[in-house]
């Protein structure tokens, strides 16, 4: 599909997918199916944030090992009121346990993370 249609890249599990209603183990399956079925891993770019860290580095260090292009990490949504300084540590912790800085982070009406856009690689 990526080839055929010329497209630059494919964000799977983003936020216009069903990423949330898949078990981390799901979508690590088919990130490996879309893989073997022939989409380059360096077109990939899929969602790996998660409301749990130890989901997000999981995923996130699936992602990379497979050679995907990089991820995108939705910040940790579920919670209110949380500061940018939280939202720049998790995303540090994501990148520190994984030691791969391929990520992306995307924002979601107000949860935009003013601080990690000028911290954060």
């Amino acid at each position: 599909m990526v080839a055929r249609e010329r497209l630059p890249g494919l964000a799977v599990f983003g936020t216009n997918s069903e990423a949330n209603s898949l078990s981390v183990d799901e979508r690590m399956v088919l990130l490996e199916t879309l893989i073997q079925e022939g989409v380059p891993a360096t077109a990939l770019m899929p969602g790996t944030g998660c409301c749990a860290l130890s989901d997000s580095v999981r995923l996130t260090a699936h992602a990379t090992a497979l050679g995907c292009a990089g991820v995108l990490m939705l910040p940790p949504f579920y919670y209110k009121g949380v500061s940018d300084e939280g939202l720049y540590r998790n995303f540090a912790e994501v990148i520190e346990r994984v030691g791969d800085a391929r990520c992306r982070s995307i924002s979601i009406t107000s949860r935009r993370c003013r601080r990690c856009r000028s911290r954060c690689p």
